[in-house]
């Protein structure tokens, strides 16, 4: 069982192991989101992890065929009895004494095939030599050299055996159910397998978008420190010209530690977003460790139009979760036809049908035998039932009401699934509409602060107000920062959520 991601992008995979190699004495890669996809997909464990459990499940169908492979075995005995003189109060003599040894050499075919006949093929041949000691009746001993009679005899048997259920375990029985419930077990492991993809997927955008942010609001407040700097550079040489007073270059400078304290803050979000991407990327922490992530991708708006109507329809044909949740009810069903015939009466057709052969050579025992020369055979009916069905009829109410669940839990995942795709739809559009709101800010407030920084070399305006408007610049960039995180994260959960994620990016997945 194996799954095949397939990207449907003209460039193709990239060869991810000798990009590894050639990347590992780097201090600095430079990861597309695209890449990061083909990473996640060929090392992630949680991947692995399951895909390894979609395997067993495909091992557990093939081994529950394995009920309806016939059993060929073979015998071969030797028997031997010393039987002493013993007295039989019947008849007037004594028994004589003998050896008796038998060799038995014999096969056998046994199996059953899927509508309910189970048959046994058997053939053997024995050999019986009798050595009889007759000294102790001198009419008999006479008769036989040494008063010792020697009979070799050759018995063979070939023959089938066969039994047909009619009611019980007719349509199904265990065997039969269990297979049934293994290929809903494979597909539901396929399924789960397409889903933890998905979350993966999902995973390594949201965490890349965290990424691209905090490496954005990295450079923020590396622009507000620049800014800080600038002023205090600006207030101290006014400051010593006499004028500003002394009080507006410690507010200065009281502003540039804070902006330093937040810098340090932003480099440790930044490496943190990257620690968690990393551990979605790899299975060997260890040699990324020291490895910095760089995002080849920018954050961008691009507007999607949202249909909620469509994202619901998607959403009840892709979703793997409500497959599986489809296929636990098939289960049922399949529990509830075998619970079900197990309330019939047990009524099988039983027979058999071979020959013997009797010869004091083997080749004409075993012909015998083989040509039906003397004929054996049976037929009949067995019936059998219960006088209180009490412990069927309630596994078979308990196996209805577990399909009762069944279809409330399936129920109840669609009803949540539209709740969240009716959720991400309306914060789709009002995040659209929080960065167009948050540039605006930004540029407003840059605007802004640029004539107040005029205003300041004119000698119209102080630092205060300066630094004020550099703190509303920084808070205007940042939440524009966030709003682009936000709205790009947003849409990445609505195709997460009517089960597009994989469409959308281009990755096919088809389970062999």
């Amino acid at each position: 069982m194996r799954a095949l991601l397939l990207a449907g992008l003209a460039l193709g995979v990239p060869l991810l192991a000798s990009a590894d190699a050639t990347n590992s004495l780097a201090s600095t890669r430079s990861l597309s989101l695209r890449e990061c996809f083909d990473l996640a997909l060929s090392r992630n464990l949680d991947i692995q992890i399951v895909h390894l459990t979609t395997d067993i499940a495909g091992y557990s169908l093939s081994g529950a065929y394995g009920v309806y492979v016939p059993t060929l075995s073979f015998r071969a005995q030797h028997d031997f009895v010393d039987q002493p003189t013993d007295f039989d109060p019947k008849k007037p003599n004594v028994d004589f004494p003998y050896e008796m040894q038998n060799n038995t050499i014999g096969t056998a075919l046994t199996g059953m095939v899927p509508f309910g006949l189970s048959y046994q093929l058997n053939a053997y041949t024995r050999e019986d030599k009798v050595r009889t000691d007759l000294s102790s009746d001198p009419g008999d001993f006479l008769l036989y050299p040494g008063g010792i009679r020697s009979t070799n005899n050759y018995f063979s048997e070939a023959r089938i055996d066969l039994q047909q259920h009619l009611l019980k375990n007719f349509w199904i029985d265990a065997n039969r159910e269990q297979i049934l419930l293994r290929r809903r077990d494979l597909k539901i492991s396929q399924q789960a397998l397409r889903f933890q993809i998905m979350k993966i997927i999902l995973a390594v955008e949201l965490s890349y978008d965290d990424v691209v942010a905090a490496r954005e609001n990295v450079r923020v407040q590396e622009k507000a420190l620049e800014l800080r700097q600038q002023l205090l550079a600006e207030t101290r040489r006014r400051v010593e010209v006499g004028d500003l007073p002394p009080l507006d270059a410690e507010q200065a400078e009281t502003q540039l530690e804070n902006t330093l304290t937040a810098l340090t803050a932003a480099r440790e979000f930044f490496v943190t977003h990257q620690n968690t991407l990393k551990g979605l990327l790899t299975d060997d922490f260890r040699s990324w460790a020291d490895l910095e992530l760089m995002p080849a991708d920018p954050l961008l708006a691009i507007q999607q139009d949202v249909n909620r109507s469509e994202s619901f329809l998607k959403a009840m044909e892709n979703r793997p979760d409500l497959i599986q949740a489809r296929l636990a009810i098939e289960k049922s069903d399949v529990e509830v036809r075998f619970r079900k015939n197990q309330l019939f009466p047990s009524l099988d057709l039983v027979g058999a049908y071979g020959g013997l052969g009797v010869a004091d050579e083997p080749g004409r025992s075993i012909n015998n035998s083989l040509n039906f020369a003397n004929k054996e055979y049976s037929y009949g009916a067995v019936l059998s039932f219960p006088l209180s069905n009490l412990s069927e009829r309630g596994y078979y109410r308990a196996s209805k009401a577990a399909r009762q669940i069944a279809q409330l839990q399936l129920k109840k995942a669609e009803q949540d699934v539209l709740l969240d795709i009716a959720d991400f739809a309306n914060r789709a559009q009002s995040r659209f509409s929080q960065v167009n709101s948050t540039r605006k800010a930004s540029a407003y407030a840059e605007a802004a602060l640029a004539a107040e920084v005029k205003k300041l070399q004119n000698g119209l305006s102080t630092a205060f107000f300066v630094l004020q408007l550099q703190e509303t610049l920084t808070a205007a960039r940042t939440a524009e920062v966030q709003a682009l995180a936000d709205y790009n994260k947003i849409l990445a959960q609505l195709a997460f959520a009517d089960g597009s994620i994989l469409e959308k990016h281009h990755l096919s997945l088809e389970v062999k």
